[in-house]
Order: structure tokens, then C-alpha cells, then sequence
């Protein structure tokens, strides 16, 4: 029985010292711990990176809020919308005038 005894005191020793060498942690009752956790790097940068800061957003607002103010500023966006919405019109594929789309048809129809 002390023989028992002896090899898993050994084992025990050899398994801590391995950790020891190999830069690994030694838990020997397998108790759960949060090492995994602060194994992995740490992602707070990334996420700080990922929402765009405050000055950031207050840029992506000065197209439109130069609209109300009447300054004039350049916008790709906007003026390729402008225009895509112009040649539609041009082909007659725009949008209609209020009163002349699909609903107001059917509704002269029924009126009839």
C-alpha cells in the first residue's frame, strides 16, 4: 500500500515540476480556474477601434446638417444618388407625383 502511496506522490511531483519547466499551471485536485481566460489577449483595443469616437461621428453629420444651415458642401454620396434618381427620371423610370402612382389609379377606377 505505501508503494501506492509513494508513485502517486511521485507523479504528483514529476507533473509539478513539468509545469514548473514548462510554463504551465499545476492544479492537481482539477479545480476549475479562469486561466483560459487570461490566456487570450486582451480584445479592449479592438473593441474601442471598433465604434467610431465622437469626432468621428460628428463628421459623418455635417453633410446633413449642412443642409439646414445652407452651407454648401461637397458630398460623394449624396450626389451620386442625386444622379442615379436624374437619369431614372430621364427614362422615365423616376418615382411619380403625388396622386399618380398605382394606388391613386385604382382609386379613379373605382370612383367611376
Amino acid at each position: 500500500m505505501s508503494n501506492v502511496a509513494a508513485t502517486a506522490a511521485r507523479r504528483l511531483k514529476v507533473s509539478e515540476i513539468s509545469a514548473k519547466i514548462f510554463g504551465n499551471t499545476f492544479n492537481p485536485t482539477n479545480a476549475r480556474t479562469g486561466n483560459y481566460i487570461l490566456r487570450q489577449n486582451f480584445r479592449g483595443e479592438h473593441i474601442v477601434r471598433y465604434y467610431p469616437s465622437e469626432r468621428e461621428m460628428n463628421m459623418v453629420k455635417v453633410p446633413r446638417l449642412s443642409r439646414l444651415v445652407g452651407m454648401k458642401l461637397h458630398d460623394p454620396d449624396e450626389m451620386d444618388r442625386i444622379n442615379v434618381i436624374d437619369k431614372r427620371r430621364e427614362r422615365g423610370k423616376g418615382a411619380p407625383k403625388k396622386g399618380e402612382g398605382k394606388r391613386a389609379a385604382l382609386a379613379k377606377k373605382k370612383k367611376r
